[in-house]
């Protein structure tokens, strides 16, 4: 099981029930023999190599150095240990004795297990939905001259305390980072016998060649391990998070909807949390018959604090990311403070590393969304050394809600086929072998495909040299796209959304792409007194006549106060959900305004207790992206 996309099923029985019901690791001389039987190709060679060895699969049981679970994790004493058992399956190519080739790993999504299967024909489908075309490539990947390595995370698939394994720690980098970081230790003293290329000469100790990929999970594990470990030559993260602090509670909200989904994938898919996310997810799990009280930051803090864990607990959790490492970088901290568990820095303050970097998200993942893939983007790319590329590509596929009737769509922005580029990425940034594939990768590619049935939509993108955010009057090409001041007085949340129009398009070839920007948003209660925080909803909408388009699905959420920044991200101006759709003569495009949401209502009794969700919005400065095709010195469609 892969993980996030076995949800939908998983939703589906849970609708159906109306309820939710509730490999072991081998000794260390079990896996020293078992790696001994595997690894004497000697004698299967024939001759002069006429007849190479058949692609196979071998499994393997690791135990990192690192114990099971943190003195803050508050585990049961029984299930604690001093090392994390983890399982490993590698997939190799057809081979020689004497052939190297670059590794490439990968790890699974949330609540998923490692892959372990070789595909047929070393081909993926371009219609493929997103996720599932990222699991079909990396089968393929043996057969394209790969050494594949997939490995169970702590807390999930074999990796879980029972059998001695961890428990999962969010991808803390003390923890799940440093287990990667023993597995790539484990390939460099293996890679003769695993058939991979070491890289002797690279000035970098024990140094493999070696990428990395996945999903969600699978994408947030390549943040830490490619800061902090130089052994990483490339890494291509799809659909993943640049601070949980943001993608679960977003604007101090918390998105009850997906975390309902979350603990749904968390409970069916065996996943072991520790025991404080274990509990988060009793509050908020689609059984809990309380989800439907904690809509906010301080509800959640409050109900955890109740149980005896602090909000520096909480939000440890939460905050453990790419946004940690960047703020460590901006204070001039290290990253961890030497001499606790799992902290690998010498004290001296993070230096974000450079890496090149191919990031794949989509314009309607709803967990994950475009804004957190353009802050990581933005991440790497201020830290790229000259000439080290980095690029992002907007897909229509990632996390879908299926409570909001979505489905997910291909790996691909517009014309760009996702698969074959990133196997043309590493083909380059592994092999040293371009390709017109890799040269036509871009900086930035923005899917433009209708929101309305995206899935299925005439494929659009939108190809540029840069991330755009906020209007663009003073560039070529940019169409001023402002509203200086606007003020919405919402009433009770089954009412229809306020749309606020910022634009209305006079012309052909106008496009919405990039990064929707506010200077200031106050957000202030009209409810009786003592009943809810109020919460606004906001997302950007297209009123084209009688409809109107919520764009690709998104809303970002702001408590009651006045804001002039992301809540915990602190970027200047409120940064909304990043959009991308073809426009249309005579649309009018603006901001919708929502009292109530479908991906922020509980899986159990939705819209309990928002009734009173009653706000007046105030807005100044709200700028849109907006740029001119046919004016425009660099875009083009693709």
């Amino acid at each position: 099981m892969r993980g996030y996309p076995f949800l939908l099923s998983l939703l589906l029985l849970f609708t159906l029930s109306g309820c939710i019901g509730g490999g072991s690791g081998g000794s260390d001389d079990d896996a020293a023999a078992e790696q001994d039987d595997q690894n004497d190709d000697s004698d299967r060679i024939l001759g002069d190599c006429e007849i190479p060895l058949p692609p196979e699969v071998r499994q393997y049981t690791l135990d990192s150095p690192l114990p099971n679970s943190f003195d803050r994790d508050r585990t049961d004493d029984t299930t604690e240990a001093d090392v994390t058992r983890f399982h490993v399956a590698v997939l190799l190519p057809e081979r020689c004795a004497e052939d190297r080739f670059p590794v490439v790993i990968e790890s699974h999504g949330y609540s998923g297990n490692l892959d372990s299967e070789i595909d047929e024909d070393g081909s993926v489908a371009s219609d493929t939905p997103h996720f599932p075309a990222i699991d079909e490539l990396f089968a393929t990947l043996p057969r394209h001259g790969y050494v594949g390595v997939s490995f169970d995370e702590r807390g999930h698939g074999n990796s879980i305390p029972e059998n001695g394994g961890g428990y999962a720690r969010i991808i803390a980098p003390r923890a799940e980072t440093q287990d990667a970081r023993y597995l790539l230790d484990w390939l460099y003293e293996q890679a003769p016998s695993l058939h991979i290329e070491r890289q002797e000469d690279s000035g970098v100790a024990r140094d493999i060649n070696a990428g990395l990929i996945g999903y969600s999970y699978g994408g947030g594990y390549q943040f830490g391990l490619s800061q902090l470990d130089d052994r990483i030559d490339t890494i291509v993260p799809n659909g993943t998070w640049h601070s949980l602090m943001y993608s679960l509670l977003p604007g101090d909200a918390v998105k009850r909807s997906f975390t309902g989904l979350l603990c749904l994938l968390a409970e069916t898919g065996n996943t072991v949390n520790t025991p404080a996310v274990a509990r988060m997810c009793e509050l908020m799990g689609p059984a809990s018959p309380q989800a439907n009280l904690i809509r906010t930051r301080a509800d959640l803090i409050g109900a955890m604090e109740a149980d005896g864990y602090t909000e520096a607990e909480v939000v440890e959790l939460f905050d453990r990311h790419t946004r940690h490492l960047q703020r460590s970088a901006e204070q001039g901290q290290p990253w961890c403070q030497p001499g606790e568990l799992g902290c690998s820095s010498n004290g001296d303050a993070f230096v974000p590393r450079s890496v090149p970097t191919l990031l794949l998200q989509g314009n309607r993942d709803v967990l994950f969304n475009l804004t957190d893939a353009y802050w990581n983007w933005a991440y790497f790319k201020q830290a790229a050394d000259e000439g080290v590329p980095v690029s992002i590509l907007s897909t229509e596929g990632g996390h879908m809600n299926p409570l909001a009737n979505q489905t997910e769509g291909s790996a691909n922005c517009g014309g760009l086929i996702g698969t074959d580029l990133i196997l043309s990425w590493f083909d380059f940034h592994l092999k040293g072998e371009e390709s017109s594939a890799y040269t036509s990768i871009p900086s930035v590619c923005i899917s433009v495909a209708d929101t309305q049935n995206a899935d299925s939509a005439e494929p659009a993108g939108l190809v540029l040299q840069d991330f755009p955010v906020g209007s663009q009057p003073g560039a070529t090409g940019g169409i001023p796209a402002r509203l200086e001041t606007s003020e919405v007085s919402r009433p009770a949340p089954d009412s229809p959304p306020t749309f606020v129009s910022v634009h209305t398009v006079t012309r052909e070839n106008e496009i919405l792409a990039g990064i929707p920007r506010i200077d200031e948003v106050t957000v202030a209660n009209t409810a009786l007194p003592g009943t809810v925080t109020p919460v606004a909803y906001l997302g950007i909408g297209i009123q084209r006549g009688s409809e109107l388009i919520l764009v690709d699905d998104q809303v970002t959420s702001l408590l009651e106060g006045t804001h002039t920044s992301n809540p915990n991200i602190g970027e200047q101006g409120v940064l909304l959900a990043g959009v991308g759709e073809q426009l249309q003569f005579g649309d009018e495009v603006g901001l919708l305004v929502y009292s109530s949401h479908v991906q922020y209502s509980a899986v159990s009794n939705p819209g309990a207790v928002d009734g009173n969700n009653r706000f007046d919005l105030t807005i100044n400065g709200l700028e849109l992206p907006i740029l001119d095709l046919s004016s425009h010195p660099t875009a083009r469609l693709q």
